[in-house]
């Protein structure tokens, strides 16, 4: 038993052997055949390395939008007695903007304060009647009851006051007014009818979205190129200066949302909402690497490879190279090639 498994041993072993053997003779072979090939004008062409800088970058597609923007409504109903603005102009912040007919309002506060002054009244007389007297449960509850009313009435009269106040709409930011809903005065609104919106064109940012593969390799502060349609032949320095933390919902895949600084000086009004444009971000870059176009590699699971044609016989060798940085149409040699070599590309 024992001769037998040592047998069968010795024959795994020689397969093995086998195995490697051929391997590496087929491999050997592949080389030759590389090694042996000639250079062939009309199905191949050469090229020359080639210093200059490469980026490794993700383009972003996005929008103009603005951070500090809001829509003003009246909080009640009412007559709207003043309109102070139009579509188009600017305003300081806590600028007053419009106002709603505020004499029905102080008349109805006159109302408040004089039912207020009558329950108070009457919550004093109570309390004096029965200061003398031992309180029994019936009696806490009226003096509760007389409480409670006089509180309703002060809360009344308070509330009232605030509606005074808030008949004058203000706005909280500087900006742009954007939209009037109602811009004639003299006519009944609710809060629903009478939208003023403000934007403050300062606080414009190029909005986009990347996918949760590429979030991982950006961070806020990373230097950024934008470029907007409508100014095609410029572009901006920027940076990302947010990232979201949670996907934007509604998407059929996972993406996050992405802003990028713009220009803060939009005084003229020339980078307007909606403008689209394109965010570059270069995430690594070196000035002075030895660049061959991507056509020209060949990579495997184990190696990556040129084929470099001998000036002396036409012949081509196969080098093995390291490569580095990797974009649409080129790539960055590391090692096994110099400015000197000619590399092949098939047409």
């Amino acid at each position: 038993m024992k001769i037998f498994k040592k047998k069968i041993t010795w024959v795994i072993v020689a397969v093995l052997i086998l195995i490697t053997i051929i391997f590496f003779s087929v491999r050997a072979k592949a080389q030759n055949n590389i090694n042996n090939q000639k250079f062939n004008t009309k199905t191949e062409t050469v090229i020359t390395p080639q210093r200059k800088k490469i980026s490794d970058q993700i383009t972003l597609s996005g929008s103009v939008d603005a951070a500090s923007k809001t829509d003003l409504r009246f909080q009640t109903s009412g007559q709207l007695a003043w309109v102070g603005v139009k579509v188009g102009d600017k305003v300081k912040k806590y600028q007053a903007i419009a106002s709603l007919n505020k004499e029905e309002l102080k008349k109805q506060l006159q109302i408040d304060f004089n039912n207020y002054k009558t329950t108070a009244s009457t919550f004093y007389d109570t309390s004096d009647k029965y200061k003398d007297t031992v309180i029994d449960t019936e009696m806490r509850r009226i003096l509760d009851r007389s409480q409670n009313t006089l509180d309703n009435s002060v809360i009344n009269y308070e509330l009232g006051d605030l509606t005074v106040k808030y008949a004058t709409l203000t706005t909280p930011i500087a900006g742009i007014v954007t939209n009037v809903d109602q811009p004639n005065s003299g006519v009944n609104i609710s809060p629903a009818t009478a939208t003023f919106s403000i934007i403050d064109p300062k606080s414009i940012y190029l909005k986009s979205q990347i996918d949760q593969e590429d979030v991982i390799k950006i961070k806020v502060g990373d230097k950024t190129t934008v470029r907007l349609d409508s100014f095609s032949d410029q572009t901006f320095d920027s940076k990302i200066t947010y990232i979201s933390y949670t996907p934007i919902s509604g998407q059929t895949s996972t993406v996050y949302e992405v802003r990028f600084e713009l220009p803060k000086d939009n005084d003229d009004l020339k980078y307007k909402i909606g403008m689209d444009g394109d965010a570059i971000i270069t995430l690594k870059e070196n000035q002075n690497s030895l660049v061959i176009p991507i056509d020209a590699l060949t990579q495997t699971e184990s190696e990556s490879y040129v084929l470099v044609k001998n000036p002396d016989d036409n012949q081509l060798i196969k080098k093995i190279v390291k490569t580095g940085i990797e974009t649409d149409t080129e790539i960055e040699i590391l090692e096994g090639l110099s400015e000197n070599d000619q590399v092949i590309i098939k047409k």
